[in-house]
């Protein structure tokens, strides 16, 4: 009977970092409320959902200081950003959220990569991103800060996750000798492996570990096995 093969350390999703506690509302909610929910929860976004608890759009501080703009807006005679000066105005007249909220609203599901959620931020240039369950309703937000919350990991955790989950996990020869070495989150990997393509693994892996800032490749290799056999041949014949 065999063994099965360690698993590889989980990745960690939105769910780990997000902001659970959400307050919601209506899209008839008026502009007072909006600021209130912002102001007594301190937060910088507000979800609006339907009747069936679907988020339709977000309200952030950004589209309530629209109000204090007004007459700004108004007079701008932007040709450039004729489009957003005019979307703009619309949300600086609002008086409830559906004028004011930005929509359609971006969604993620609970189990999203925080790398993926990292990546649909910076594409879509939002700060932020609301996070549904299975049915479609809202289970928490995760902001920008969130993300980074992954970089709080203890260098100890990092090193103890790399060394006895992540290594043996890859299957390296039970021959390699590979230490590990963590300090502010960048990982220093030393030691020898059985072949080059095992350091080329073993140094992308590490650096996709969550939290891990850097690593720093001391690794040394007993064979290029990344050289076609053709190759080693012709080396040898002319080596001769």
């Amino acid at each position: 009977m065999s063994l099965a093969s360690p698993a590889l350390p989980r990745r960690r999703t939105v769910s780990d970092v997000m902001t659970i506690h959400v307050h919601v509302a209506s899209p008839r909610a008026p502009f007072k409320v909006l600021v209130r929910l912002i102001e007594d929860n301190k937060v910088s976004a507000i979800p609006i959902v339907d009747q069936q608890g679907i988020p339709v759009g977000i309200v952030s501080e950004a589209d309530l200081l629209l109000k204090e703009r007004r007459q700004e807006l108004e007079s701008s005679e932007d040709l450039l950003h004729l489009r957003k000066r005019r979307h703009e105005r619309v949300k600086a007249e609002g008086t409830v959220a559906s004028d004011v909220m930005t929509s359609p609203v971006i969604t993620v599901p609970a189990g999203t990569p925080l790398s993926e959620a990292a990546r649909i931020m910076q594409t879509k240039n939002v700060r932020r991103l609301v996070v549904v369950d299975q049915r479609g309703h809202v289970a928490g937000i995760v902001s920008r800060s969130n993300l980074l919350q992954v970089f709080l990991r203890t260098d100890e955790e990092l090193q103890n996750e790399i060394r006895d989950t992540l290594i043996p996990a890859l299957m390296l020869s039970s021959s390699a000798k590979v230490r590990v070495e963590v300090r502010s989150n960048v990982v220093t990997l030393s030691g020898e492996v059985d072949r080059k393509s095992d350091v080329e693994i073993l140094i992308r892996m590490a650096r996709e570990s969550d939290g891990v800032v850097d690593v720093v490749n001391r690794l040394t290799f007993r064979w290029d096995d990344t050289i076609p056999p053709t190759a080693m041949f012709d080396r040898s014949f002319r080596s001769v």
